[in-house]
């Protein structure tokens, strides 16, 4: 195990968070951490978006460095006058970051570093190692030898200048940057979710019970282990969390319960399986209520799977934080979270900014979603409507109209207008808003726009009405939030026990019909499900909001409930999936993140006692909470105890599954990676991907002439086919001159000849020939170099 590489770069963390602290602590300042929370993803965006711009001039060390020293700087001056947090808060943000980069380190720690199965590392991490490459932005294609990246680079730049300023290689650096990114994403909820609560939640001295609290769960867990036949050592985690969260203040309940959600919980996938495996009325209905067609409705404890929860809409991946990290992709849906996690504090800090401080509203509206969206754009392009949407739905759900953004006389004329016309000047001028924060933030993240964003676009296009998500395919992948914000939501606004009688009936209802109603329009399947469960959430979070039952945890339950309404109806249709599959992949993963803010404080709310509660009302929310805790836990017991026991030697090193299971291709990278520059290299094309092809290039960012077939969405079919022609007659030709022009066509370096080749290939290139030499060989791999300049002269007697 690389301990040192751990100490340095959970150092390197908290500098980011000093370094950020004083641009979040102005983002922030009446926060009980001054923005502590979200200090290192804003660090991060300090050092992004600069080094996005310098970078298209000169990328490497010492333009990285200069970049760093200014922002510094830049916090420096900012701080002069001192950042006052208190010691107590400033220690729960390290102490949640360090457990949670320590978990996930170990977790990596047991993994088999990068390998191409299941999943995009030779992808992640061949841009990680081309970036590293690079002496200017955009890289390189490694895949794709002599063009540019079309691709969205950004969170891999981040990791690309983290591991400049530490000195640490790609190899080692893949890990705990994606520990990095995963704890900045729960810290950022903790810290979010606690500041929302300490000001909609009435908090509670005392809390809740505890032999209230333990007693609820123990039954639960007993009822568990009775149904499922659940060995007790997969329940020590949820019987932790279940008691651990049920403790403290509201505030800090909130905050440790938003980020168990998207740290540690999951979908009801697991705990219904389980249940219809011992119950036959469960699997009927699970069967019934309809999943992915090709997943069985129950499980037993011995066949458990981590994947099948991420796989239970028709079309489409229903991924959560904790499969994704458990898989160990750095990817863009994952690394772009903080980022969207400081674009939800620009809206918080906007929505807490009174009225009369119009010119720090408009440097929230114009100055921070802008930059939030910007950086976003370049980590994660599906992300980035997301945050021009929480820009729309932050001023249109304020307590300060939209309207007194305007001068004062336009102002006074629109407040003179009837309620209901107000009430809509406030959905359009904050879609004027959001708009604004699109276009500036196309021109804060220009180079990126222009390099790679437009020369990928005509791959893609919108379209509408795609295959409905089925009923029990919802229910089970977004039910943990459904439950909840229906609680909440109703706890809320109901005045006595009949309302909660008539919204029970109302959900039963809206159930039924969904399980029954399936329209057809113009010979097309219209979905339902999603209108009837998540619609009324968000009709009910706006009305809530806009009476000031609810703070801003209403705004990001509209965010979700629109996003998730949003993707049964219309989506982006582009090369590399088909249908919505994509666009369910990209947008659940973003529903995931802003609903976990508020399900923190809404679960938080809903095991609070307050001066008012009865004794039954307490002891049904604490049940209800300590039951979706416990549900949403067992995944993560599951498939964290699998992962570990599977586990051998502990290690961060990205080559240890080649070196494990390839060692003499694992020689051959490893020469291959310490070479300068970027040549080209040849080697066998990867037309199956998502399995063992084309290593040298994908772990070292050295650039092949035609890698994974990804690269022909992004740049070209017509040219990736060519291509693909090229590099087999570079292999099997037995004319030296027609090769010599096509290693000169394609300005060839190396030329790897591996398994892949010689399965593939007659393999028919020799050191014999002028300009091909032997540059490494061993039993598995021969490596050939290719001298230009010979081959010219060769072609020219």
């Amino acid at each position: 195990m690389e301990y040192g590489v751990v100490v340095r770069w959970w150092l390197f963390y908290q500098v980011l968070l000093v370094v950020g602290l004083p641009f979040a602590a102005r983002l922030l300042p009446d926060s009980p951490d001054r923005g502590a929370s979200v200090a290192a993803p804003v660090g991060m965006v300090a050092l992004a978006v600069p080094t996005l711009w310098v970078g298209h001039l000169a990328f490497g060390l010492l333009p990285v460095a200069g970049v760093a020293v200014a922002v510094l700087a830049a916090s420096a001056w900012l701080a002069r006058g001192g950042v006052d947090v208190p010691r107590r808060a400033l220690a729960e943000v390290v102490a949640v970051f360090t457990v949670a980069f320590l978990f996930l380190l170990a977790v990596r720690a047991a993994s088999q570093g990068v390998h191409p199965y299941g999943g995009e590392k030779f992808l992640d991490f061949g841009l990680l190692q081309t970036l590293l490459r690079a002496d200017r932005l955009p890289p390189l294609d490694f895949w794709f030898a002599g063009e540019r990246v079309v691709y969205y680079y950004g969170g891999h730049l981040a990791t690309a200048v983290f591991a400049l300023l530490t000195g640490t290689s790609a190899r080692f650096a893949y890990d705990p940057a994606l520990a990095g990114f995963y704890a900045m994403a729960v810290t950022a909820a903790y810290g979010l979710a606690s500041t929302v609560a300490a000001r909609s939640v009435v908090d509670d001295v005392a809390g809740v019970r505890p032999e209230t609290a333990l007693g609820v769960a123990a039954a639960v867990f007993a009822l568990g282990v009775v149904a499922v036949d659940v060995p007790w050592y997969y329940l020590a985690a949820p019987a932790a969390f279940a008691a651990a969260v049920l403790a403290g203040s509201t505030r800090v309940r909130a905050g440790v319960l938003a980020a168990f959600v998207y740290g540690f919980g999951a979908n009801l996938v697991t705990p219904v399986r389980l249940l219809a495996a011992s119950f036959d009325v469960v699997r009927r209905a699970v069967v019934a209520a309809g999943i992915k067609s090709n997943r069985a409705p129950a499980v037993t404890v011995e066949r458990f799977d981590m994947w099948h929860a991420s796989r239970v809409v028709e079309v489409g991946i229903n991924e959560f934080p904790l499969f994704a990290y458990l898989n160990g992709d750095l990817h863009a849906h994952m690394m772009s979270v903080p980022v969207l996690f400081v674009a939800v504090a620009v809206g918080l800090a906007y929505h807490r900014t009174p009225a009369g401080d119009l010119r720090r509203r408009w440097a929230l509206l114009f100055g921070g979603f802008p930059v939030a969206a910007a950086t976003i754009l370049t980590v994660n392009t599906w992300s980035f409507p997301a945050v021009a949407g929480v820009a729309w739905l932050a001023v249109a759900l304020a307590d300060a109209p939209p309207r007194t953004l305007l001068p004062g006389d336009l102002a006074d004329r629109l407040a003179r207008a009837a309620r209901p016309t107000r009430e809509l000047q406030r959905v359009v001028l904050a879609a004027v808003v959001a708009v604004a924060v699109a276009l500036l933030a196309l021109a804060v993240a220009w180079p990126f726009v222009w390099s790679v964003l437009l020369a990928g676009a005509s791959n893609q296009h919108p379209a509408a009405f795609p295959a409905p998500t089925q009923l029990g395919a919802f229910v089970l992948v977004h039910g943990l939030f459904l439950v909840t914000f229906a609680a909440y939501l109703v706890s809320r606004a109901a005045r006595d026990r009949s309302d909660w009688a008539a919204a029970g009936l109302a959900a039963v209802a809206a159930v039924a019909v969904a399980a029954v109603f399936d329209p057809v329009v113009a010979g097309v399947r219209v979905g339902v499900v999603a209108v009837l469960l998540a619609g009324p959430l968000l009709a009910g979070a706006w009305a809530l909001r806009r009476r000031e039952a609810v703070g801003f945890e209403g705004v990001l339950v509209v965010a979700g409930a629109g996003l998730v309404v949003l993707v049964e109806y219309v989506y982006l249709a582009d090369a590399a999936s088909y249908e919505r599959f994509n666009t369910v992949f990209k947008v659940y993963a973003q529903v995931w993140a802003l609903w976990t803010v508020p399900a923190g404080v809404a679960l938080a709310a809903l095991a609070a006692r307050t001066p008012s509660a009865t004794r039954l009302r307490e002891a049904g929310g604490t049940a209800l909470v300590v039951a979706l805790v416990v549900s949403a836990s067992l995944y993560g017991a599951f498939a964290v105890s699998t992962h570990f026991d599977t586990a051998d030697d502990a290690t961060l090193d990205a080559y240890e599954h080649v070196w494990d299971e390839r060692p003499d291709e694992a020689a051959a990278v490893e020469w291959l990676a310490d070479r300068p520059g970027q040549p080209t290299i040849a080697s066998a094309p990867g037309t199956t991907p998502y399995s063992w092809q084309n290593p040298a290039s994908s772990l070292t960012g050295v650039p092949t002439v035609a890698g994974w077939v990804h690269a022909a969405n992004y740049h070209s079919e017509d040219a990736y086919d060519q291509r693909v022609s090229d590099v087999g007659i570079v292999y099997e030709t037995t004319d030296a001159r027609s090769r010599a022009v096509v290693l000169e066509k394609r300005d060839v370096r190396y030329v790897w000849v591996g398994p892949i080749e010689r399965g593939r290939y007659d393999v028919a290139i020799s050191a014999q020939e002028p300009g091909v030499s032997v540059a490494f060989r061993n039993d598995g791999v021969t490596v050939y170099e290719v001298d230009q300049s010979a081959l010219t002269d060769r072609e020219n007697e």
